[in-house]
């Protein structure tokens, strides 16, 4: 049984969670996880997480990436003493290649005294300047995923998701991405509910699996200027098992069947009937992965009306079967 997985057990004793911070430090990626750890602890009705910010800067103030942010360290990571549970490094692209001999030693350290240790966005390349993703599937976010893979060639990169896990070593593609690895620790330490609940009260449009895509088919289509297109797509994501025919959704434009079709693939630079393919394979993938149900149930539900039809699907997108998606999604937990 893995470190990550051993202790697990839903609103467990308080863990004392150790932020380590490489500045100048990229300020969502530091205050996004420390927020999901707040509210955890606000929907626990008791206090989960004791987090601690440890700078290896030189002094205990440090500054945003962006400058006009400041912010108080608790202390410095060369003076921490005790167990802690976790570990979860943030640095900023200013700072992913610091070489410090004492920083890598630390996170050896941390990676074998702590069940769990984690770097958001580009705090990759600090894991990987230590040694820890040697022969490691990790990932950050997809600008910078190329030359990890260049400056690291022993890590196995994988630039699509938007958090990997091997064994007690947890990457995110950083931003809103610490986040959602921030909220999978909390489902790991107290359950889904409060997990969900947390996403909620921070009002997070979707909380995302390690598979999700950094760049949705939503996400990268949405670049359209039209709000009516954009509006439209949301509507889509949002109703997928409803008729999404071409014919409806014209009419739901108040546009002619040629036109929309002419209009919508102009600025989303696909189909309309294969931008619905592609969100209702999305819709499923998040079933796969986070639902127990049946494939008709999902089929269903994604609006594909049968598992076959759900299966001709996914071969043709993604190159595999649902069965096979869901068994591989397992694999990995």
């Amino acid at each position: 049984m893995s470190k990550a997985t051993k202790t697990r057990s839903p609103l467990a004793q308080e863990r004392r969670i150790v932020v380590a911070v490489v500045p100048p430090v990229d300020e969502l990626d530091l205050v996004g996880p420390l927020q999901v750890f707040s509210a955890a602890n606000r929907l626990a009705g008791k206090k989960v997480y004791a987090i601690e910010v440890a700078t290896s800067g030189e002094g205990l103030a440090f500054s945003g990436e962006s400058g006009p942010l400041r912010f108080l360290a608790h202390g410095y990571l060369k003076d921490l003493d005790g167990k802690f549970d976790s570990a979860l490094v943030v640095c900023g692209v200013g700072t992913r290649l610091a070489l410090n001999r004492r920083l890598s030693e630390w996170l050896r350290q941390a990676a074998e005294k702590s069940r769990r240790l984690g770097a958001v966005c580009v705090g990759a390349f600090l894991l990987a300047q230590a040694g820890l993703l040697d022969g490691k599937k990790a990932t950050s976010h997809w600008r910078y995923s190329g030359e990890l893979a260049r400056r690291y060639p022993r890590v196995k990169v994988e630039s699509e998701p938007v958090w990997v896990r091997d064994g007690n070593i947890y990457t995110s593609a950083g931003i809103s991405a610490g986040m959602d690895l921030a909220l999978a620790w909390v489902e790991e330490d107290c359950g889904s509910a409060v997990a969900h609940e947390a996403a909620r009260e921070l009002v997070l449009f979707l909380r995302r699996p390690s598979s999700q895509r950094q760049l949705s088919v939503s996400l990268a289509s949405q670049a359209s200027e039209m709000k009516a297109i954009q509006e439209l797509q949301v509507w889509i994501a949002d109703n997928v098992e409803k008729n999404l025919s071409m014919r409806h959704l014209a009419e739901r434009m108040s546009m002619s069947l040629r036109n929309f079709e002419r209009v919508f693939t102009r600025e989303v630079g696909t189909t309309p009937a294969q931008y619905v393919l592609h969100a209702r394979v999305e819709s499923a993938r998040r079933q796969l992965e986070r639902t127990d149900r049946g494939f008709k149930q999902i089929a269903a539900a994604a609006g594909f009306g049968t598992a076959d039809l759900m299966r001709r699907a996914f071969v043709r997108l993604l190159g595999t079967t649902p069965q096979k998606y869901r068994n591989q999604i397992r694999s990995r937990g």
